[in-house]
């Protein structure tokens, strides 16, 4: 039995189809998403965001936003969906390393939060990156 999922960001669709299974990070911890979930609404966190489809498991790395669990469909509203398959390892390590170097300069206000969210989605996109090499070997 599977259900609906559509996956949205400010720039794109990042993922829609029939799954088996999502689960997402909250600020309470994971919440595991299957066909016939009562309604609901929940704030999402930065993070691993997983999909179950026949039989196998896909990754994305998400920042925060909001899901809405419906009868007949699952939304998932987000700043960042990126999958596994698109990360670069290169790009990632350069971006941390340039939000560590700009946090050092101890930044205020929006820049602040620029660059601690730079930071951490690298931390995120590392781990996931990292994740996905474990599997293949």
């Amino acid at each position: 039995m599977t259900f609906p999922l559509e996956i949205v960001t400010p720039e794109r669709i990042a993922f829609t189809d029939q799954v088996e299974m999502v689960v997402v990070p909250t600020k309470v911890g994971n919440i595991g998403i299957l066909p016939r979930h009562i309604s609901l609404f929940a704030q999402l966190t930065e993070g691993i965001l997983k999909i179950k489809k026949h039989q196998e498991e896909y990754y994305l790395s998400i920042g925060g936003g909001f899901i809405e669990v419906a009868k007949d469909k699952t939304i998932v509203l987000v700043t960042r969906a990126v999958k596994s398959t698109e990360l670069n390892e290169q790009d990632i390590l350069k971006a941390k390393q340039a939000a560590e170097v700009a946090l050092k300069q101890k930044p205020m206000g929006a820049a602040l939060t620029t660059y601690k969210t730079l930071y951490r989605q690298s931390l995120i996109d590392l781990k996931l990156l990292r994740r996905r090499k474990q599997r293949i070997h």
